[in-house]
């Protein structure tokens, strides 16, 4: 346990010292706990991991919900996803700033995630190809998590959900919603491991 302990300190301090986008997710979250999911944004190598596995092609449009610091965002810019094809949607007003500078040729939208169609201008309807969420959707009731889904669904020709998280289940209730679900991969952030998930609709 003390090893244990001594790690996750460590790894917290370079985290604090080191990133800057980590000190802006940490202030955001204590500025507002119960809106920032996570005390940290993934890692390099955790979001390059996530961005390969989201991506099929240099020509999808991405809706990146729960953007954070963007992360994963820049990931999948460096696999080779053009800016102009990405939208991010993020409820923080000082993280959204930061995303708009960061990404000034991407589509940031400031609002509830779990309410992208409402957001979302009517040019890019029908246009995203993939979704990416980071969001705690394995808090959610089967409900809330059903209403998200077939929202993110709707604005897609061929509906690909691609969530990750922290545990290693399926973090969406898939067989009470009729949807298809592959594990597409796992990775570190630091000392947490992370699970990435795709969901479709069931043929």
């Amino acid at each position: 346990m003390p090893y244990v302990c001594g790690t996750f300190l460590l790894f917290t301090t370079w985290e604090i010292v080191v990133r800057p986008e980590t000190r802006l997710f940490l202030s955001r979250w204590l500025a507002k706990p119960t809106q920032v999911a996570s005390l940290y944004p993934s890692s390099p190598k955790l979001s390059a991991h996530i961005a390969a596995k989201a991506l099929r092609t240099s020509h999808e449009r991405v809706l990146y919900l729960g953007a954070g610091t963007g992360a994963v965002g820049a990931a999948m810019v460096l696999a080779g996803l053009p800016e102009s094809q990405l939208v991010m949607v993020e409820l923080d007003a000082n993280l959204c700033e930061h995303l708009r500078s960061a990404f000034p040729e991407a589509l940031v939208l400031e609002g509830d995630a779990l309410n992208p169609a409402a957001l979302l201008p009517p040019e890019w309807a029908g246009q995203i190809t993939t979704c990416v969420s980071g969001l705690p959707i394995v808090h959610y009731g089967v409900e809330k998590q059903r209403r998200f889904v077939e929202q993110v669904f709707s604005l897609m020709s061929e509906p690909r959900l691609v969530q990750y998280g922290n545990l290693p289940r399926p973090p969406i209730a898939h067989r009470q919603l009729g949807l298809a679900v592959k594990r597409l991969g796992f990775g570190w952030s630091g000392v947490v491991p992370h699970f990435i998930w795709e969901f479709r609709p069931n043929a």
